[in-house]
């Protein structure tokens, strides 16, 4: 399973006055996710979820929670989903079952069991907002006369006497634009004039890439079309920014369907993109993509005045021509335009100008539905394009037309109804009458339940002239042919005509006809006629901006890729404020995998258009965090310092702030909310600035640069906070404030605002929500940097990113906090828990998502309090699962799972980590519920099928685990969790079929291999491994490497002095005076395992610091009032991750010395990094206790002091300690069962105290309290372990024993109690000294060579180091007096009543260890076994019972059915029973590859002989029986001679040991028992005469050597003395 990862309880809040806050969110600011909506296809709704995971980006992150970073793996089928799976999580201890590191760390959750995720797809506000529009015409003739200008211009206007319906369904758009839905229905495909009505557009089939997870777009989503480009909007009118009308061009997202969204969370890298696509030019109001993958509100096609809310008073053209603008100079008939005054050519070339505006639009929706269509019927095997669409900028409408017109007659009602809007109606008419489709939205999700609905009936009012207003029914003539309004490509091809002759006209000196013109060109696909247009106008103005990216644009589509770089890049240079050539730009570099270069385009941006004076985008941290010396500030560096790459625009000319823009016209100083955002940008523009912004932030972090990335992101939640805030501390400290709770009476905070860990604040998801109400009140809750952004999609869009760009903070300073990365610059600031929960519910407050629900939850999940702390809100949902504190931080990661389940029933990763959550706490059978309801959402998710796996094999349910584990395979064969997982599994049950094995040692070990159809292989002729078993061994070897460049770089100089001034502090000048730590350290500088030797240094300094305080004051008498300085480990130092493969698991796993030693190094480097990260470790060392007077205090820190292995073997040695040498301490970090074996231990311990409840900082000050000299850790790495106490170093001297057979590789355990026999000298380090600096560079010389395992000090006891108290407490405690001839009659007796039907000659060979212990080489060699004794048996347990079925088979198919049959299966006995019964068993036969342990002195206790082979001299579990078997021999020349005859010293001696034996037993029956003669039988009377006077069970031997070795290193210690310790 995955190791339990424990939360303590929270004390209960005090009442909070604040109280719930009413929400007065705004629907621009909150989506109310299940109100109407229905999750959409990319989200949770199929069933299905995305595959892109990010590692160790492990993480994908969380406890303890670590978050760890992959590399992106995309699955198969990304391009379907959206970009949810981002990262993999792992807890400290790993994932598979039975290893667990103990580890209770304070941040960062485990990979697998809580997993930090990106924004929900389903996070947006509503995606449609419809609104009540309609129109009807009349058809009227005018003629009109001006001088000497004869033209006439018959000015038809359909009348639309036939009823329509509302138009309150969506507009339509081009597909694949990137908008929202697009609701044409086209029931009358046909021709007109031989002009295909659905015209092909070649190469217009789109598909959503799978990489690159949108450098510029809303909330993670990944789009089902690709995205566009926009055509730069129109330009604001004059007229309009004269009455302080806003204009917000549309936003544009890259190429390839990616909207930039937030790569924090989505990868780690940039992936691998398609080529761009072919594409269409696009008119304003129109196609434009939206950047945050949220469709814009229903309106009618911008003709100029639609977005503006200014009445339409647009053309409507007749069938064919355009007769209203026709130029036949002998038209001769004048006629007053519509506001009575007589035209003239310039007001002709206005109305020309405007109505191929409006047939531009028409064309577009014409073309974008045609594509629609065309893409909808082609086959299904088509390859989709993968070129992005660009749309080229046409020219600004007339302020003239804008202005209101005087007089109109009030029988005339000017058209609105173009081309789209018909066949929007037409939709909306088919759907009235019963026929047509249900409107879908973007994703395909019905919008008949869309959260903004049209208002009213389904009768509409048209435009009000004068005062009249025309009602149109929706019920009559329903199906009028798009005829009769115009076909878009003819009204095209003839504006094209008129303004080709105005143009020649004017002697092609009227630009904005040319760029209309070229336009409509592009439009029509003739591509090299636009660009002949475009140039025009550059050779008339080369400063033309819009021109020269509309050749971009246009050269784009001739697949001139580098040219129009070039000319993107030339107008950035001429006007950086022109942000949709830079957004052009952006995307096409991105498209080309040019990321760096993308980013320094918007960092050029930034540059040019910065206010002097202005801040922004420049960060100088050092301000704050001047406390930390080793800190680096950080600086944007310029376009050409960051890439010579073409692509940086050199500066050269470029405008800069307060100049005027070349064809700007306005001066934007003038315009509303100028300056605002710190640039050159009106406030309009913000949204655009923050879209870039975020972009370049996603963008730094892809590229690995996340100080810059989160800068970036710091950067655009300004811009929207407003620059009064300054900096991301400023606004948390401003969150914290608002947010504190106050007290009831005086209205007053209770404390200073919480800033960190220690103190976070603790908020219910319905408080959270309101936080921005309360942040940026005086702005009645919205967002100040956004007030000059219209309001509608725009505004929630920069909302949404802004939100994002908070999440992305959050997420990065929760990464560092845990295990993600270098903590430099920014970063450093928020590391705290408090923090990252002030960002996380601003930016849940700005947009509900249910991953940052999830995230939240997380971050709670891991919280601990102190002591001292109270929560800052009181329950607000009382909670009824077991385990749960109400208040505490589990209870409120509890609520925010479940608040975003409301959100998204189906989200998967709720499901996993609630499960996780309930797991943790012991809610197993909930546990499994949840991870079965996250597998249920996504099948092949493989972090919820790992866990749901691991959880059911804790149940005992290992079939289905297997079962589970091979689906996570599949779903991912490269994720080791799951690839570990599954191989522990099978292990378990002895299932080898395709474990293969590896070459390990010639050969020597992990000799017999097993394919795939389960046969044996000798590796020895095979020469190489394979199978699953090589494929655990080399992610092992994979993962250990990576890890040795863990913390490089981190001696820098300035670290390098910070980290020396520390060192002396903690009273290095006293132990290494000759020492020069700077020196050394710069010899470390860039070397691998750079980080590991510094966290060394500082553990090894923290001791240190400890003995100067103590000998300061009991020896020299000098008192310290401020204490002794805690070394710190530079915060650029992560939390590294841990391998895949634990400790424990090394027992059964073939890896070679140094793999065992790193794996364990690893596990206890990062308990200690993430320990001396947490908030409760003092800034100085703990006070050492006074000397011994006179008994030594001795603390004894374990999980197991109840019915389990240890107690049995421990319980009374607590008691017989002599207190005038040892006072015991018990602290039993689990509470009581109630057994007999806990009740004696609490009986007999001079102190008990349960501390299953307690925090560590609780646990560790009482440690300190009472005066510990000497802290034994009797977990190491096994469940429930609690390193992260001795890794805080409470205690001068710390010892593990007893409950880990291994190293365990950390500085926080100076002393190993073992002997010569399980722990061999020549498996030490060479270098034994652990006391001072010195030997800490002195031992480094060694850590990359061979054959040593043990860092530690050894004390090797005189007998084996195994305690075994079976004399006060097993079966036969009372047997002193008993005979041998009685016990011989009392064995056999058991024999017949276990198997009655066994033959009296039959020899029983026996082993009864769990399965797992058991390798393929070991049950070949007991089948030769009993291949030789054809009288023999084997007797195993069904420990798990499935592992009899395998057995078996494998038996047969590798000895034969007769030899088969032999083995025999019992069920596992209750303790004492099993105990009793072991003496029916003639031989054990021990597991070599790991020894029978607590079994071993079971069985000898028996009196049972024992067989063993130490196959490892490095590994301790595999030396263990001879060890006990040793203890359990006396002391002579006869104990020897058997210890010759039972421990074997290779595979084929064991073999040979254990025929001779077998075969030399012989029984007579003749009295009625069988007596037993022969060696074996001998054996047994020897263990049995011995069993009173052996070591073995001695318990007071036992305890006297113990205490031997405290005196010892106690005295060792305050001399100042290292090494080994020999009693």
């Amino acid at each position: 399973m995955l190791p339990l990862i424990q939360a303590h309880q929270m004390v209960q809040a005090p009442h909070d006055s604040l109280g719930p806050l009413p929400s007065h969110g705004k629907p621009d600011y909150t989506f109310h996710y299940q109100r109407n909506s229905r999750p959409s296809p990319s989200s949770y709704g199929t069933g299905s979820t995305p595959r892109t995971f990010a590692i160790r980006t492990a993480n994908q992150p969380p406890s303890l929670h670590r978050i760890t970073t992959t590399f992106t793996r995309t699955h198969p089928n990304a391009h379907e989903y959206g970009a949810e799976h981002s990262l993999r999580r792992k807890t400290p201890s790993g994932t598979i079952d039975n290893g667990y590191d103990g580890s209770h760390l304070v941040s960062g959750p485990p990979p697998l069991k809580q997993m930090i995720l990106p924004a929900s797809s389903d996070i947006y506000p509503t995606a449609v907002v419809r609104r009540v529009s309609g129109s009807v015409a009349s058809t009227h003739q005018r003629a009109f006369h001006t001088g000497s200008w004869p033209y006439s211009a018959t000015g038809q206007i359909s009348k639309l006497d036939h009823s329509v319906d509302a138009l309150n369904t969506p507009p339509a758009t081009p597909a694949g634009w990137g908008i929202g839905p697009s609701n044409i229905l086209m029931d009358r495909p046909g021709t007109v004039d031989g002009t295909p009505l659905l015209h092909m557009m070649p190469q217009q089939n789109y598909q959503a890439m799978p990489g690159l997870h949108s450098m510029m777009g809303q909330g993670y989503q990944q789009p089902l079309t690709p995205a566009v480009y926009s055509p730069a909007g129109y330009p604001q009118p004059g007229t309009w920014r004269e009455v302080g009308l806003n204009d917000y061009r549309s936003a544009v997202p890259l190429a390839n369907g990616y909207s930039p969204q937030n790569a924090v969370v989505d990868s780690a890298f940039m992936p691998t993109q398609h080529t761009i696509h072919h594409g269409l030019p696009n008119g304003a109001g129109l196609g434009q993509a939206h950047p945050f993958r949220s469709p814009l509100p229903s309106r009618p096609l911008d003709d100029g005045f639609a977005r503006y809310g200014h009445n339409h008073s647009a053309y409507q053209a007749p069938l064919h021509r355009l007769q209203a603008l026709s130029l036949n100079s002998g038209s001769g008939s004048i006629s007053k335009s519509a506001n009575g005054e007589p035209p003239s050519p310039a007001r002709f070339k206005e109305r020309a100008l405007q109505h191929a505006h409006k047939t531009y639009n028409d064309l577009l929706v014409y073309l974008g539905h045609s594509k629609k269509a065309h893409h909808g019927r082609s086959a299904s095997g088509s390859r989709p394009s993968n070129k992005m669409v660009v749309y080229p900028k046409p020219p600004k409408t007339l302020a003239t037309i804008s202005s209101p017109v005087k007089s109109r007659p009030p029988t005339y009602v000017e058209a609105t109804a173009s081309y789209s809007q018909h066949l929007a109606q037409k939709e909306a008419n088919s759907r009235a009458a019963g026929f047509g489709s249900r409107p879908t939205d973007f994703y395909g999700v019905s919008l008949e339940n869309a959260h903004d609905r049209a208002v009213g009936n389904p009768t509409i009012s048209a435009e009000v002239i004068g005062n009249s207003s025309l009602q149109i029914s929706p019920y009559n003539k329903l199906n009028r042919g798009y005829h009769e309004i115009g076909s878009p490509l003819l009204n095209a091809k003839a504006s094209l005509e008129m303004l080709s002759t105005l143009c020649e006209q004017s002697g092609w000196k009227w630009v904005d006809g040319m760029l209309l013109g070229g336009c409509l060109h592009y439009g029509l696909e003739h591509y090299e006629q636009a660009l002949e247009w475009f140039k025009r106008i550059v050779n008339l103005d080369d400063s033309h901006v819009e021109a020269i990216s509309n050749i971009a644009a246009t050269l784009y589509c001739l697949n001139r890729q580098e040219e129009a770089e070039q000319h993107w890049v030339q107008a950035v240079k001429l006007r950086p404020s022109y942000l949709e050539a830079v957004e052009h730009l952006v995307g096409l570099l991105c498209s080309n995998h040019r990321s760096q270069e993308a980013v320094n385009t918007i960092d050029f941006v930034q540059r040019a258009l910065r206010l002097p004076g202005s801040s922004a985008g420049v960060r100088d941290h050092t301000s704050e965090a001047a406390s930390d010396s080793d800190s680096t500030p950080t600086t944007t560096p310029t376009v050409r310092a960051s890439s010579p790459d073409t692509v940086a625009p050199d500066t050269d000319g470029v405008e800069i702030p307060g100049r005027s823009f070349p064809g700007a016209g306005q001066s934007n100083s003038k315009q509303p909310g100028y300056g605002s955002s710190g640039y050159a940008i009106p406030g309009s523009e913000n949204g655009r600035m923050i879209l870039l912004i975020h972009a370049k932030g996603n963008m730094m972090y892809a590229l690995k640069d996340i100080d810059r990335a989160s800068e970036a992101f710091e950067e655009a939640v300004l811009i929207s906070a407003g620059r009064e805030i300054q900096g991301v501390q400023s606004l948390i400290w401003r969150i914290q404030s608002v947010l504190a709770p106050r007290d009831s009476h005086l209205g007053l905070s209770q404390n200073v605002v919480q800033r960190n860990l220690a103190m976070p604040l603790l908020l219910p998801p319905d408080r959270a929500k309101n936080t921005a109400h309360l942040v940026f009140a005086p702005s009645h809750g919205q967002l100040p940097g956004l007030q000059h952004v219209p309001e509608g999609s725009h505004r929630r869009s920069a909302i949404s990113t802004t939100s994002n760009s908070l999440l992305s903070l959050a997420k990065i300073f929760q990464d560092s906090m845990s295990n993600g990365g270098p903590s430099m610059g920014l970063i450093r600031q928020a590391s705290g828990v408090g923090d990252i929960l002030a960002l996380y519910y601003l930016s849940l407050s700005l947009q509900e998502s249910p991953s940052t629900a999830n995230n939240v939850g997380i971050l709670l999940a891991s919280v601990q309090q102190s002591s001292s702390q109270q929560v800052s809100i009181p329950e607000t949902t009382p909670t009824t699962i077991p385990g749960i504190v109400p208040g505490s931080g589990l209870a409120l990661a509890l609520a925010y799972y479940r608040y975003g389940l409301s959100l998204d029933q189906k989200h998967v990763h709720l499901h996993t980590n609630l499960g996780s959550l309930l797991k943790d706490i012991g809610q197993l059978d909930l546990a499994i519920q949840m991870y079965e309801k996250a597998v249920a959402c996504d099948g092949s998710f493989d972090i919820a099928l790992t866990n749901l796996a691991n959880a059911v094999k804790d149940r005992g349910r290992i079939s289905d685990a297997i079962y589970y584990y091979k689906r996570a395979v599949t779903s991912n064969p490269d994720f080791a969790e799951a690839v570990c997982g599954l191989s522990t599994a099978l292990s378990s049950v002895c299932d080898w079929r395709g474990r293969g094995g590896v070459l390990l040692s010639g050969g020597v070990y992990d000799r017999w291999h097993v394919d795939g159809e389960g046969m044996l292989r000798d590796v020895k002729t095979q020469g190489q491994g394979g199978g699953l078993m090589k494929r655990v061994v080399d992610i092992v070897g994979r993962q250990l490497k990576e890890s040795s460049s863990w913390g490089s770089g981190a001696l820098q100089e300035q670290t390098i002095s910070h980290l020396v001034s520390q060192l002396r502090g903690a009273g290095s000048g006293l132990t290494d005076r000759s020492l020069d730590v700077g020196t050394e350290l710069r010899k470390w500088s860039g070397e691998p395992w750079e980080g590991t030797r510094i966290i060394r240094l500082v553990e090894r300094s923290t001791r240190a610091a400890m003995r100067c305080w103590y000998q300061d004051k009991h020896v020299k008498g000098i008192r310290s009032t401020a204490g002794y300085h805690r070394p710190r480990p530079p915060t650029s130092l992560s939390i590294p991750s841990a391998p895949t493969v634990l400790p424990f698991h090394t027992f059964t796993c073939p890896l070679t010395a140094k793999d065992i030693r790193m794996i364990s190094q690893r596990n206890a480097l990062r308990i200690s990094c993430s320990t001396l990260r947490s908030p409760w470790v003092p800034a100085t060392v703990y006070e050492p206790p006074d000397p011994p007077r006179p008994h030594l205090h001795v603390g004894y820190v374990s999980s197991d002091f109840n019915n389990h292995p240890l107690a049995h073997l421990m319980q009374s040695v607590f008691g017989f300690h002599d207190q005038a040498r040892v006072k015991a301490f018990c602290y039993a970090t689990t509470a009581s069962d109630k057994s007999i074996h806990r009740q004696q231990i609490e009986q007999e311990a001079p102190v008990f105290r349960d501390v299953s409840t307690w925090t560590s900082d609780r646990l560790v000050d009482q440690i300190t309290k009472d005066g510990i000299h000497i802290l034994v850790n009797l977990n190491g790495y096994t469940r429930g372990a609690r390193n992260e106490i001795f890794a805080a170093r409470p205690a001068p001297i710390q010892m593990s024993f007893m409950g880990f057979a291994g190293t365990l590789g950390a500085e926080w355990c100076d002393y190993l109690l073992a002997d010569a026999t399980a722990i061999p000298p020549s498996t030490l380090r060479p270098h034994r000294s652990n006391l001072t600096l010195q030997d800490v560079f002195q031992d480094e010389v060694d850590a990359e060579t061979d054959g040593w395992v043990y860092s530690e000090n050894i004390i090797f006891c005189r007998d084996t180091f195994f305690c075994c108290d079976h004399a006060q407490s097993a079966d036969g405690s009372n047997e002193r007096g008993m005979t041998w001839e009685v016990e011989q009659q009392r064995r056999w007796k058991m024999r017949k009543e276990l198997f009655p039907n066994l033959r009296d000659d039959v020899i029983i060979l026996g082993n009864f260890n769990q399965l797992y212990k058991i390798d393929p080489t070991t049950f070949r060699t007991w089948l030769r076994i009993l291949a030789a004794v054809p009288n023999t048996v084997l007797w195993l347990l069904r420990f798990p019972e499935l592992g009899e079925t395998h057995l078996r088979r494998t038996a047969k198919l590798w000895a034969g059915e007769g030899v088969a049959n032999r083995i025999v299966f019992t069920d596992v006995a209750p303790k004492q029973q099993h105990i009793s019964r072991a003496r029916v068993c003639d031989l054990f036969l021990d597991t070599p590859e790991c020894n029978a342990h607590t079994t071993a002195a079971d069985i000898l206790w028996s009196s049972t002989p024992l067989l063993t082979l130490p196959r490892y001299e490095y590994k301790m579990c595999s030396r263990m029986a001879a060890s006990i078997l040793k203890g359990a021999l006396p002391k002579n020349a006869e104990g020897d001679q058997a210890a010759e005859e039972l421990i074997a010293a290779d595979d084929a001696e064991y073999e040979e040991f254990a025929v001779r034996l077998a075969t030399s037993l012989r029984y007579d029956t003749s009295r009625g028992y069988g007596e037993g003669s022969g060696r074996l039988a001998d054996l047994r009377k020897l263990l049995w005469r011995s069993k009173w006077t052996c070591a073995l069970f001695d318990t007071r031997r036992w305890v006297r050597d113990l205490e031997d070795a405290f005196e010892e290193a106690w005295r060792r210690w305050v001399a100042g003395e290292g090494g080994d310790i020999y009693l």
